[in-house]
């Protein structure tokens, strides 16, 4: 569905791993080249934020005010984006144009076969039966195999002229193979630390907002809430139904995420209120110039061009 996203990062992915010979390795790497590729759209996405929560307080204001007048309401937001400069969908717009990208990179790690060893369909169902490794969809199938593949490599050269040989072990993790809850293992480290990024993730993002002195009301503050602690469980769960090797993936994202977050949000903050400032000092003056010159007793307005000539 998302191959024209999925092959290129593929290759991607392979020659970085051409490079360094490793795989756990090569899916950090890689995901800090996938961020690089994002910074533009979360750039853009992050000052969008911060714009958004800079005139929320005064949103907030429009909202009690005209509570029972939804279309004057309306109207007054709108004036409001116009005159402090802000759209939206300048925050919504690259969140949308991201997900599909995002879906593209979870391929890239959770059909290693297809998109990192460059083989095909057939190529795929050959091992499998050879190796006699069976799943119940492709995703299963392939992670299943690939662990098989680094362990039978020498028949598998066979079947499959130029096959790529993988090494999966990652600091002693193999990253083919999948945590189970059953059976208490090394791997368990990668779905505890998927757990703990994550919520520090969710808490660096609500120190940011703090930072900003972001407004929210009761139902927006019980949403975050519920979010700091359903992100966090879901990564421990997946990490246990996954491959380990998107583990690391989603570690190294976390990670990730959070050294952006640090680093763009107090600069967009500082932008915001030195914006707001300028948008402050600006009110005066255009105050002063709308208003009418006041005449002193007996003087005589300015005569126009016309009358002067």
């Amino acid at each position: 569905m998302l191959d024209f996203i999925a092959v290129p990062f593929g290759y991607a992915m392979r020659f970085i791993y051409d490079m360094v010979g490793n795989y756990g390795l090569s899916i950090i790497l890689f995901t800090l080249f996938t961020q690089l590729v994002l910074l533009p759209l979360n750039w853009k996405q992050k000052k969008g934020m911060v714009d958004v929560q800079r005139i929320q307080p005064k949103m907030m204001e429009l909202q009690k005010k005209y509570a029972n007048n939804r279309d004057k309401y309306a109207q007054e937001v709108q004036k409001l984006y116009d005159e402090q400069g802000v759209s939206p969908m300048t925050g919504c717009l690259p969140m949308l144009l991201t997900f599909p990208i995002m879906i593209g990179l979870y391929y890239v790690v959770a059909r290693p076969l297809t998109y990192f060893m460059g083989l095909n369909s057939d190529q795929i169902s050959t091992l499998a039966k050879a190796l006699k490794v069976t799943a119940t969809n492709p995703y299963t199938l392939e992670i299943a195999l690939a662990g098989e593949l680094s362990a039978n490599f020498a028949t598998a050269k066979d079947i499959v002229p130029g096959l790529m040989q993988v090494n999966f072990n990652f600091l002693g993790l193999n990253l083919a193979k999948t945590p189970s809850f059953k059976d208490f293992s090394v791997l368990w480290i990668i779905p505890v630390l998927s757990g703990a990024t994550a919520y520090m993730q969710s808490w660096v993002m609500r120190k940011m907002q703090q930072r900003q002195g972001a407004v929210q009301d009761g139902a927006m503050n019980t949403q975050n809430a519920m979010m700091n602690i359903m992100m966090p469980a879901m990564s421990i769960y997946f990490g246990f139904i996954l491959p380990a090797g998107l583990g690391v993936y989603w570690i190294a994202r976390n990670v990730f995420t959070v050294g952006q977050d640090l680093i763009l949000t107090p600069y967009f903050i500082r932008k915001s209120r030195e914006k707001e400032a300028a948008l402050l000092a600006a009110k005066p003056q255009k105050k002063k110039k709308a208003e009418p010159q006041q005449l002193t007793e007996g003087e005589q307005p300015p005569k126009d061009d016309e009358e002067n000539r």
